[in-house]
């Protein structure tokens, strides 16, 4: 009796204590199986302790909660769920030290870590408790746009040069009764561009970019490895989705929001970043509180 007993409970346990540990998802296990010992893979490390934003969001519009109180509440929050990650940060710095991890980052727009690192130590992350899951990282690619036989795509430095009134898509999502009818223009807002970059320069976007009057480093992130200050976009990609989003040539409102300002990065298409870090993630950090100060809501984008 007493034996039936024991092997009864000892498979609870187990589960139990595999419960407990973080999960590999399918796509990073398949990654792993065809591996080297020491190949170096790529993954997001989500821990477990996460902050409560759903129920955090919903309590601040039961109480009807100011923007800027909002945005500092959730910012702060966000941050100290990501002091969580300082065991596994003293855990990858060792293991940097041995050569099993080639580097880490730090994000707090979730708690989550990119790690690289050899197969055997990205099993032993997943084996931890405050570990919750593990998935691959990515790399943003650029989805071409489809010319059909006979069609040339517009190039986008002409775009503020052409006599195109009211674009057909601006028309499709009714954006001009807005402007008409409830005087919905843009003004006062900020929207952000996560694509190639945006030619600051550009007739339609020139005057409204946010850095014309306020530091450069709250409007403009370049994670091309570059040092440049002023928005720039070697692709074409992000000027025109910039445009669809805010544009304005003179005598021609091209964009849903033409009055609004705009902040970019160039994140899209890029290819630059080592396998230790990922820049959407940082990007999208960055846009969630540009100048670093929670406190702060006038550089958050719309």
């Amino acid at each position: 009796m007493k034996k039936t007993l024991l092997i009864t409970v000892l498979p609870v346990l187990l589960v139990a204590a595999t419960a407990t540990a973080g999960t590999i998802s399918p796509a990073l296990q398949g990654i792993l199986d065809y591996s080297g010992p020491d190949e170096p893979v790529s993954v997001i490390v989500h821990m477990t302790d996460q902050a409560p934003i759903g129920e955090l969001s919903a309590s601040l519009s039961l109480s009807r909660t100011s923007r800027q109180e909002r945005h500092s509440q959730i910012v702060v929050a966000l941050q100290e769920a990501a002091a969580s990650q300082n065991d596994l940060i003293a855990e990858l710095d060792a293991g940097k030290s041995g050569g099993g991890v080639i580097g880490f980052t730090s994000y707090w727009i979730a708690n989550l870590m990119v790690v690289q690192a050899v197969p055997d130590e990205i099993v032993r992350i997943a084996d931890r408790s405050d570990v919750a899951w593990l998935e691959p990282n990515f790399v943003p690619e650029l989805i071409a746009p489809i010319v059909g036989s006979g069609d040339e795509p517009i190039d986008d430095m002409q775009m503020g040069a052409l006599s195109i009134g009211l674009a057909p898509g601006i028309a499709a999502v009714r954006a001009n009764e807005v402007w008409e009818q409830l005087g919905f223009t843009g003004a006062g807002r900020i929207v952000a561009s996560c694509d190639t970059g945006v030619d600051g320069n550009h007739p339609a976007l020139a005057d409204r970019w946010r850095g014309n009057e306020h530091p450069w480093q709250e409007c403009w992130l370049d994670v091309l490895g570059g040092t440049t200050t002023f928005p720039n976009d070697s692709n074409g990609h992000g000027t025109h989705t910039t445009g669809t989003m805010t544009g304005l040539a003179p005598d021609d409102s091209i964009g849903v929001a033409p009055d609004a300002d705009w902040i970019a990065t160039n994140v899209i298409n890029q290819g630059v970043s080592p396998g230790f870090d990922n820049d959407v993630l940082l990007c999208y950090q960055w846009f969630a509180d540009p100048d670093g100060d929670p406190v702060t809501v006038d550089d958050v984008p719309d």
